[in-house]
């Protein structure tokens, strides 16, 4: 496989999830997203520029995971390795999408489970993205470092450990992905490049429970999810394929979010939908799901023991949403939406035109 010297750290089907309504119907290669980048003036007050960018220019890094060829000089990447784990991560998304099927989450002992396939899908979205130009966080080359520094400090006993790989583990990897990590670990670039892309390779392999040298994976998900409990399923009440005027998740480039109180963070997975997670506060994991909406009738949700639903009203969505928003601003000053904010605008003068549609009801009503 050749070079590929744009290399992207944002997947674009998670981007194609968010696409701008007016290349909602466009073909994949034409779908836009806006970029919305928050900036201090010099009276240290909020400037928002943004922009229509095209889905396949955004997220992308130079160069950023390649190395040159030790024996025959040529310069080699890991775009297939990412490939193939953002093809799975997307089939596991697109079930909750286009289906509905959100029962899957309770299903946790299966091995490779689709929570585990979320959890996974944050842990590493946050490693990539800290190569994401558009991400503006101040410390995320020291952070990296830091996940790195146990394999610059023992590059020696890696580079042994991976030359001598068993016949076992080989046969786990397969052909492919065994015969990159050699090729990685035996590079000519600079040891901290080689590192780098080492890192991700291990993170991507652990992500498909395969053996690895150090998992790095397992603990920071740990660390950031450990004790995770899924405190509401949030829908805007509006199908995938709606334009009109509404309200609409974002994301940034950290994938997830933390709410204005720290205490739940969010992962907004399309314009329309998001969960919503808790760590470390509840005893055990979820019996049973709570979804919020506010038009149920959009959801593709049969009467399930398991699954509660929740007829809520546009400004309870509103709220989620402004949650979302918030806690993707301060993690990134990025985020990447449907629309513009002139369209917020006219949604919030649909508000004022028709308060009964938008503020009822005043509590949640379960429907399901």
């Amino acid at each position: 496989m050749g070079h590929t010297i744009k290399q992207h750290v944002m997947p674009q089907w998670v981007l194609r999830n968010f696409r701008s309504d007016d290349t909602a119907q466009a073909e994949k290669g034409k779908k836009r997203v806006w970029c919305h980048t928050v900036y201090l003036d010099e009276n240290k007050q909020n400037v928002v520029k943004e922009f229509p960018l095209p889905i396949a220019s955004v997220g992308v890094a130079k160069s950023c995971f390649s190395l040159v060829d030790g024996e025959t000089g040529e310069l080699f990447d890991i775009e297939q390795e990412l490939s193939e784990y953002e093809l799975k991560t997307s089939e596991v998304f697109n079930r909750f999408i286009r289906d509905h099927d959100f029962s899957l989450l309770l299903r946790v002992e299966e091995v490779g489970s689709c929570l585990e396939t979320v959890v996974n899908f944050m842990t590493i979205q946050m490693i990539l993205n800290l190569h994401n130009p558009q991400h503006k966080y101040d410390g995320k080359e020291l952070f990296f470092s830091s996940l790195m520094k146990g394999l610059e400090d023992n590059f020696s006993e890696v580079k042994s450990a991976i030359s001598g790989m068993p016949d076992d583990v080989l046969k786990l990897y397969g052909r492919e992905l065994s015969e990159k990590v050699v090729r990685a670990v035996n590079s000519s670039s600079d040891k901290g490049q080689v590192c780098k892309v080492l890192f991700v390779l291990f993170i991507l392999a652990e992500s498909k429970g395969l053996p690895v040298l150090s998992k790095s994976l397992s603990v920071l998900r740990e660390h950031l999810f450990g004790g995770i409990y899924i405190e509401g399923i949030y829908h805007t009440g509006y199908t995938f394929d709606s334009v009109e005027s509404r309200p609409v998740f974002v994301i940034g480039p950290n994938v997830f979010s933390r709410s204005i109180e720290g205490e739940i963070k969010y992962l907004p997975f399309s314009h329309n939908l998001a969960f919503g997670f808790s760590v470390r506060k509840r005893e055990f994991y979820n019996s049973d799901l709570v979804i919020y909406s506010a038009n149920p009738e959009n959801l593709n949700i049969a009467t399930k023991n398991k699954i509660k639903v929740f007829k809520v009203s546009h400004d309870f969505i509103d709220n989620i949403v402004g949650h979302v928003l918030m806690g993707a601003v301060g993690n990134s000053n990025t985020i990447y939406t449907p629309h513009e904010c002139a369209d917020v605008e006219r949604y919030l003068a649909l508000q004022e035109q028709n308060e009964e549609f938008f503020y009822q009801p005043k509590h949640p009503e379960r429907v399901i």
